[in-house]
């Protein structure tokens, strides 16, 4: 793993003295893909009416060819969309759901996918049954009873859960969850905004009936990349969120175009599998996941504090580290505070009435980032920058 750490960073486009623990929310890109945006952009611009009425057609094609290959699906059930919240509610408003049905999801869901199913309920009275997982439930089997206590005990149409959730950030038994799914016939949708590059995201293994991955996160694409996946049952019932000309046409074109945008960027996930590609996803996967654990260990040490879960098996390439203070507004100024001072930022969230950090790890981090993010953040809690 001698290529990846301080080897590496001076490929990639990070400013200049920060030090980033926070890959997740955005992530990087190397400068080799920027370049290749670059082009791409630049084709675009030069003639936007070869590119968007001629060419981009046929790039689409590629690009979800690209995709399927590197998720392992098949190519006519992958749609190009611009992120998850525009994946997932294409997805969940054009199901007809209505008051007689109910979506089941866990508390640790993004607020975004919480706040499409409060729309539901709000708008169409779909039902909504939330399990709340609190620290004593971080456990795969534990996860997997109360899911399976509701599919027995409750009617429930739709299920979803992440892949890894975000806050806090834990892997999530997704193939024993769809597993369940099927067992009592009620249709998944996977959140795997946090998949494509820093997880083995095999669909064709896990047969989930619905799915969506972001390739900016952890990818190495730039930020407005997203690949849907469907059941091919399904091709034909959902439309594209935003109605467009090529409503009705079928969903790979309404996803083709749902409007003026700039229809190059999404050239660039074929940058971004191929310099996976170029190092090996399980090497990435590997480097990422030990410094992410290596680094949160020294975080809590630091703080004199601790991990939200022990078994690093549940932990991808984010792990989180109780924050020692209680208050979460303090907890929040300093998060400020250290970010202007320092040049570094950590995630804050309260989970279970404590304040916790979420910190994560990509190819170009070396351990003396989480180090430094820990004492800087320090100083700021005690008051001593």
């Amino acid at each position: 793993m001698n290529t990846f750490g301080q080897n590496i960073k001076e490929d990639f486009i990070i400013e200049n003295g920060f030090v980033c623990v926070n890959h997740s929310s955005f992530g990087f890109v190397p400068k080799e893909v920027f370049q290749q945006r670059i082009q791409h952009y630049t084709k675009f611009l030069q003639n936007p009416d070869r590119f968007t009425k001629i060419d981009y057609p046929k790039y689409t094609i590629e690009i979800r060819k690209t995709a399927a290959e590197f998720l392992n699906a098949d190519f006519n059930q992958c749609m190009l969309t611009s992120n998850s919240a525009e994946a997932f509610n294409s997805i969940i408003r054009n199901l007809g759901l209505t008051e007689n049905d109910t979506i089941l999801y866990f508390s640790t869901a993004y607020p975004m996918v919480q706040n499409t199913i409060q729309f539901m309920t709000s708008n169409y009275n779909v039902k909504q049954n939330r399990i709340e997982l609190k620290r004593q439930h971080l456990e795969k089997q534990k996860i997997l009873s109360l899911f399976e206590e509701q599919l027995k005990t409750q009617k429930i149409t739709i299920a979803v859960f992440d892949n890894i959730s975000a806050q806090p950030s834990l892997i999530m038994p997704i193939k024993e969850l769809i597993s369940l799914c099927k067992k009592y016939n009620v249709i998944s949708i996977v959140d795997a905004a946090h998949g494509a590059g820093i997880t083995v995201l095999d669909i064709k293994d896990l047969d989930p009936d619905f799915l969506f991955t972001n390739f900016n996160k952890w990818a190495f694409c730039p930020s407005g990349i997203n690949i849907l996946y469907l059941k091919e049952q399904y091709l034909n019932k959902i439309h594209h969120n935003t109605i467009s000309v090529q409503y009705g046409n079928g969903l790979a074109k309404e996803c083709e175009f749902s409007g003026t945008k700039d229809f190059s960027l999404s050239l660039s996930l074929i940058d971004g599998v191929n310099f996976i590609k170029k190092y090996g996803l399980n090497q990435i996967i590997k480097y990422s996941e030990d410094l992410a654990w290596e680094g949160a260990n020294l975080v809590a040490q630091i703080w004199q504090t601790e991990l939200l879960v022990n078994d690093k098996s549940m932990h991808s390439a984010m792990v989180n580290v109780k924050i020692p203070h209680q208050d979460q507004n303090y907890c929040r100024e300093c998060q400020k505070k250290c970010f202007e001072k320092y040049n570094v930022f950590l995630v804050v969230f309260k989970y279970d009435d404590l304040n916790w950090s979420r910190l994560s790890a990509s190819l170009y981090n070396t351990i003396s980032d989480y180090e430094y993010a820990a004492r800087c953040y320090l100083k700021v809690l005690k008051g001593e920058e």
